[in-house]
């Protein structure tokens, strides 16, 4: 039996989800370069703080806040946890 799995990327998540960096798109090379620059990389688990309906996504990885566009969020994929609300 096939299961569809629902490929997510930042863009698609809510505030508080957590997530696991599980790619990226690498139609451009200078992406991946801004990624490695800003200390996010494939495997690393984060949450989102801070989505509005406008302006930038803020993400906690490591312990560190990232603010990421909305063009770039698209472009990191994840995979999304159920976490319950403690």
């Amino acid at each position: 039996m096939n299961k569809l799995i629902k490929k997510y990327t930042i863009g698609d998540l809510k505030k508080g989800d957590v997530f696991k960096i599980t790619g990226f798109d690498e139609s451009c090379g200078n992406f991946k370069q801004r990624l490695i620059d800003l200390g996010i990389h494939k495997g690393q688990m984060g949450q989102v703080l801070n989505k509005s309906f406008f302006g930038p996504i803020e993400i906690e990885i490591d312990g560190r806040k990232i603010a990421i566009g909305r063009g770039m969020s698209k472009k990191i994929f994840v995979k999304k946890f159920e976490c319950p609300i403690l």
